[in-house]
């Protein structure tokens, strides 16, 4: 392998290049297989090219025997080059590159299906593809800006930037990946949303696709649910003994209604997927309803909702109810009627899991009542509320003890105490982030009769949340101070993820 020199290539005209006489020498798929761009002649008069690496030394001399001369690389982006090349292939295409404005050029729909399957706009949507997957990302994120698209990975819950491609691929890979998602590429004043499998290194991962149409083109997220990785148990995810202890408690009962409660992405579905585990066996018929199935679990019937065919969660739910079930999962209570028949279902001896986005577990008990659920069925169904956050877990070839300041005693309620905990400080290996992986933290709310009492008067949330604190003595930031003492996490992470209104 031959290294290119790093040598300042600030304001070469890559697409002049790509479309210029020495480039023109060379078939145009030979040049994007090995990501080689033919830049110019310098006064020595060897030809100065432009590669993404170290170049194979069969295509150096290929390079050099073509051209009648000696060659010299110069090291630019490999997306820059990609981009250069698919820019002047676009005429052959009869496509436009308006860069005045990209989100109203115009191409008919079998010249973006021609763009969209060239060999470098497949090969950047596959590498992004494999690189979220090694990266273990949740999310892609894939949005249009003035000079291109800007790529993003979602690791362990926060954003972070992994690649900008110009101008020229923006329409190539958006189109892309709707044609992978099954979309219609030639809509791009309306969001959209859609699904696909895709398989890398040897490995099926589904991805849902949603896009929106912003100032500058279109935006997508694409989420992905990779069936590679293990499935998680109520132990590896962190939750506390004494809380992990109860709750399981809970999943051997024979009917009522358990409620996994937080915020979007904070593992709600992973830990209903380690109850179900927990309680699966081969006497009993647990049946699930989803808007995906993320996860395939053997022994349990799982329905994805067709919203388009009418199969809704409420639908679902009446059918399931015909099919003998012990155990149901809900994937999410989000109207109504579908509370309504959950509700039903736990009366009339089904054991019924779901979801709902509060802050904390006393809010699921009004929450319901907000919906119209009436306070004495609340009080007769609801059994208990486990609500979670998580939690980044420090990297732990870089994580350091230090003292408790002064100021992290007393959020952890310890002024006087001596003791140390772990400071995230950030390595290769995590990204120069200092954090690797997620613990959850969590809060259990079990039924007691005193409370169904409130909940059936109508006491207020905050009466509620009186009762809880009563009831489990500490809250979602006191179990995160768990964590910290445990080296887990760091005090920053407890505080960005749980705020002061939650803390209580």
């Amino acid at each position: 392998m031959l290294p290119p020199p790093d040598v300042n290539t600030e304001g070469r005209d890559l697409r002049a290049a790509a479309a210029g006489e020495l480039a023109l020498r060379f078939p145009a798929r030979w040049l994007e297989e090995h990501t080689v761009l033919p830049l110019e002649r310098d006064k020595d008069g060897a030809v100065v090219i432009a590669s993404s690496g170290a170049v194979n030394a069969n295509v150096a001399d290929a390079l050099q025997r073509t051209l009648k001369t000696t060659v010299r690389f110069v090291t630019l982006p490999q997306g820059e080059i990609r981009a250069a090349l698919l820019a002047t292939d676009r005429a052959s295409v009869g496509g436009r590159d308006d860069l005045n404005d990209p989100v109203e050029t115009v191409e008919g729909v079998d010249d973006l299906r021609a763009l969209a399957s060239r060999e470098p706009v497949v090969q950047v949507v596959n590498a992004m593809f494999a690189e979220a997957l090694q990266a273990r990302a949740s999310d892609i994120h894939v949005e249009s800006i003035p000079q291109g698209l800007r790529v993003r990975f979602r690791l362990d819950g926060v954003l972070r930037d992994a690649q900008m491609l110009g101008r020229p691929f923006q329409l190539a890979v958006l189109s892309r990946l709707k044609i992978i998602a099954g979309l219609d590429i030639a809509e791009r004043r309306l969001p959209q949303d859609g699904r696909a499998r895709v398989r890398i290194a040897n490995r099926d991962v589904d991805v849902r696709v949603s896009t929106l149409p912003a100032l500058h083109g279109e935006s997508m997220v694409l989420r992905l649910l990779d069936h590679g990785t293990s499935s998680r148990t109520l132990t590896t995810l962190g939750i506390a003994d004494d809380i992990q202890a109860r709750f399981s408690g809970m999943l051997t009962r024979s009917s009522g209604l358990l409620l996994v409660t937080g915020p979007t992405g904070s593992g709600k579905t992973t830990t209903l997927y380690a109850a179900l585990a927990a309680r699966s066996a081969p006497g009993i018929k647990v049946v699930t309803v989803e808007d995906p199935v993320e996860y395939r679990l053997e022994g349990i019937t799982q329905l994805p909702v067709n919203p388009r065919a009418g199969f809704t969660f409420a639908n679902a739910l009446r059918a399931i109810l015909r099919h003998d079930p012990d155990v149901i999962l809900v994937g999410e209570m989000r109207d109504i009627e579908t509370a309504e028949i959950a509700v039903q279902a736990a009366l009339t001896g089904h054991l019924v899991l779901s979801t709902l986005h509060t802050t904390d577990a006393a809010s699921a008990v009004t929450r319901l009542t907000e919906m119209g659920i009436a306070p004495y069925l609340v009080a007769a169904t609801l059994q208990g509320v486990l609500a979670q956050r998580l939690v980044r877990t420090v990297c732990e070839p870089c994580a350091t003890w230090h003292p408790a300041s002064a100021s992290e005693g007393a959020l952890m309620g310890e002024q006087h105490a001596h003791f140390r905990i772990r400071h995230a400080v950030g390595c290769d290996a995590c990204a120069h982030t200092g954090y690797q992986g997620r613990a959850a933290i969590a809060e259990l709310l079990v039924l007691t009769d005193a409370m169904r009492a409130h909940i059936i008067n109508g006491a207020s949330l905050e009466q509620l949340r009186i009762d809880a604190r009563e009831q489990q003595g500490r809250s979602l930031r006191d179990d995160g101070w768990r964590l910290v003492r445990a080296g887990i996490t760091t005090v920053d992470e407890v505080v960005r993820v749980v705020s002061e209104d939650e803390a209580r």
